[in-house]
């Protein structure tokens, strides 16, 4: 009996060891020569391609590089859905295809999108791709996706550097219906890499309003004190500031505004109470919306508060994109948002799920004019609404009674954007391209036409990189999952006033990869000389070094022993001379 307790528990004690785990995913790696020289005479350029840690969905696309500032205001496409302003701008984006893992050639002839042959010079190029194969990964049972109660990724720390693992903030999304009485707003935190199944982890502060809705916002310099939008008692949407209390009831910080609060628009559709929230765009300011999804209004306005006292900076006027009169009066909304918010860096991502309308802004612009990035409209299919042949409102953008609805839009680090994509069929997203060209929709496997409401980027450089999604693909639709994600971006050059010998210069993808503790970096030197092969943490931090020594022209390789160092991403730079290369790797224990 005895014997049969202990088995008993043994087996109780393995099974919780199973279960209770930090998430731990195989992040995808692409890689790519930095440089690849191609002599634009109309023949194939083959690009040699990795693919580590998962299979690949992986698409080229084409850029002009350095060319944003003669790009001025252009409109262009099937009923001029696309705008793009002072950006470099898509000249080729070739089909997505499925790639295992290992080695590939992915190729370019040298051609547009219209099949006219490109011009001698200097382009970039990107590998964007993610895991259509293997199944989600539970990532959290904490957080919830919802319509309204959005995700808000951090990935700074006080100080400025890249946390080690980004933390996700969700709020309520509660509605107070008549907006009369205080009701709880219960804010959850969850650091990505936690054990998914263990909501103890995650953390709470409480705080109370007349219901909220959106992202919430944080000052960069100090993540205690965030922001909330939503609405007043009186009807209007307001913005608080308050400080983050561990697993207690948030304080007002009465320092900001006007005793906490800042005013900001009034709601103009009862029932529609609906807002994007707030973000920073990471310096001075915070940035919120004054839209109108009920569609009565002809207002659309983005607004700059001063992060450090909530004082009003400025307003964007950006109804010329969100209201169409003609749309209200033939079936659809005068309105339409946005309702939507996402940001890198110093630019934003506005859209609502009532409308085709996206558009990119730069948060710094000095003329309002020159604000918008680019925008996609109706007239390429993606994010589309009333596309159809049979459609009863051919083509009309604000209309709230058809698909797709895009509840949540996220952007990645190097510019690529996706929205969630409901009533579309069996997808997972829409994506957009760093000027906005549309790149279609995309599936995740398994995937089903069930409702989606949120898909996000986690691309800071850590072990986590991938996207954070929600499920509805099984019987299990709790929480967030994961999915692996990888961008990689490089140049194509002529090779006008570049040394020839730097083609001979290259560095491989470290082989494994994944790899638990040793891994071997192979690669090709131009000349005889010192070479270095340093390792940093995504921190940009050095933490190692594997060579530096005087090598001979011609194929080497080193191996690093990772013993001693954390699970985690990783990245190695290979110098030789004057030239160098880095690439990502990750260490799995």
């Amino acid at each position: 009996m005895k014997k049969t307790l202990l088995v008993t528990a043994l087996f109780v004690f393995a099974v919780s060891q199973v279960f209770a785990a930090d998430f731990a995913p195989t992040p995808m790696a692409i890689s790519a020569p930095a440089a690849v020289y191609y002599g634009f005479d109309g023949s194939e350029l083959g690009i040699d391609m990795g693919v580590s840690g998962t299979p690949a969905n992986a698409q080229l696309l084409v850029y002009t590089k350095d060319m944003s500032a003669s790009i001025a205001g252009v409109t262009n496409g099937y009923l001029g859905y696309h705008y793009v302003n002072k950006i470099d701008t898509c000249v080729y984006a070739g089909e997505a295809a499925n790639y295992d893992m290992g080695n590939h050639t992915i190729t370019w002839d040298g051609k547009d999108n219209d099949g006219n042959a490109v011009e001698s010079g200097d382009y970039t190029y990107y590998i964007w791709g993610f895991d259509n194969v293997n199944f989600k990964i539970q990532l959290t049972r904490s957080l919830h996706p919802r319509p309204w109660g959005r995700i808000t990724i951090v990935t700074k720390d006080n100080d400025g550097s890249t946390l080690s693992a980004p933390v996700a903030y969700q709020g309520s999304g509660a509605r107070a219906g008549s907006g009369t009485d205080l009701i709880s707003e219960v804010n959850v935190k969850w650091i990505v890499g936690s054990d998914p199944l263990d909501d103890s982890l995650a953390e709470t502060s409480e705080c109370f309003g007349y219901g909220d809705a959106g992202k919430i916002g944080f000052d960069p310099t100090n993540r205690h004190k965030y922001f909330k939008a939503g609405l007043n008692n009186n009807g209007s949407y307001v913005t608080k500031a308050w400080v983050w209390v561990p697993n207690g009831e948030s304080e007002i910080n009465a320092d900001w505004g006007d005793e906490g609060e800042a005013s900001f628009g009034v709601l103009h559709s009862p029932g529609w109470e609906f807002g994007p929230g707030i973000l920073s765009n990471g310096g001075d300011y915070l940035i919120s919306a004054n839209g109108d999804l009920g569609g009565t209004s002809t207002e659309a306005e983005l607004i700059f508060y001063d992060v450090n006292d909530g004082s009003e900076v400025q307003r964007l006027d950006v109804a010329a994109w969100y209201v169409s009169i003609d749309d209200g009066e033939n079936g659809g909304q005068s309105s339409s948002g946005p309702a939507t918010l996402a940001s890198w860096g110093n630019t934003m991502l506005t859209g609502a799920h009532s409308t085709c309308m996206n558009l990119l802004f730069d948060t710094l612009y000095d003329d309002e004019d020159e604000a918008v990035l680019w925008s996609n409209d109706n007239g390429d299919y993606t994010g589309d609404h009333n596309f159809e042949e049979d459609s009863e409102r051919p083509w009309m953008c604000n209309d709230y009674n058809v698909g797709p609805y895009k509840y949540s839009l996220s952007l990645d680090d190097m510019g690529f954007s996706v929205f969630t994509s409901f009533d579309m069929g069996a997808v997972s997203f829409g994506q957009y391209a760093p000027d906005g060209t549309g790149l279609g929709y995309k599936a995740l496997s398994g995937e089903t036409a069930g409702q989606k409401f949120d898909t996000e980027f986690l691309s800071s450089g850590t072990a986590y990189d991938g996207m954070m999604v929600s499920n509805q693909s099984g019987e299990d639709a709790t929480g967030y999952w994961w999915v692996g994600q990888d961008c990689f971006q490089g140049v194509i050059t002529s090779g006008v006033g570049v040394d020839e010998d730097a083609s001979a210069f290259s560095v491989g993808q470290n082989a494994p990869n994944p790899f638990n503790p040793t891994t071997t970096i192979s690669f090709e030197t131009t000349e005889a000389g010192n070479v270095t092969i340093d390792v940093f943490n995504v921190a940009g931090q050095k933490v190692g070094t594997i060579a530096n020594e005087f090598m001979n022209a011609g194929s080497h390789s080193s191996t690093w022993n990772a013993t001693g160092f954390s699970a985690g991403v990783y990245f190695y730079t290979v110098k030789s001379g004057d030239f160098s290369k880095t690439m990502k790797m990750t260490l799995l224990k």
